[in-house]
């Protein structure tokens, strides 16, 4: 079986097994949640905000810099896409003076590198991916 039809046959198996009627701007992003973690909490448990679908697409139309917690993040976004829409993409988790300010402060990485985040890219899209803190 090819790698696109194993997606597309799990995808379908996520479609399937779904109970709840989730609105169809959010249902993609939840069943790629679960297709991730294979953990079907996440149809009940997810919540969005009031147009955040909207205004990410319209974020990204615009070249909005996109931030991940993780280089596992990172790589799961599609660089061909980020590049369609000059986004750029962005990880600090293994910046040097990331980790020595975690070290000092006796605090994560992961910690210290969403605070970069925030101060650097203050309008950035911030992923959050599988950092264990």
């Amino acid at each position: 079986m090819k790698p696109m039809d194993i997606e597309k046959e799990s995808f379908a198996i996520i479609e399937k097994e779904l109970t709840t009627d989730i609105p169809a701007e959010y249902k993609p992003v939840v069943k790629r949640v679960i297709h991730t973690t294979a953990d079907f909490s996440y149809e009940t448990s997810m919540t969005f905000s009031k147009g955040v679908i909207e205004e990410a697409l319209k974020a990204i139309r615009e070249g909005v810099d996109i931030v991940t917690d993780t280089n596992m993040a990172k790589s799961g976004i599609s660089h061909k896409m980020a590049e369609k829409f000059s986004c750029s993409l962005n990880c600090y988790m293994a910046d040097s003076d990331v980790a020595s300010e975690a070290a000092k402060r006796e605090v994560t990485r992961a910690t210290v590198s969403v605070e970069k985040a925030a101060k650097d890219n203050p309008d950035c899209i911030m992923v959050v991916g599988n950092a264990p803190t």
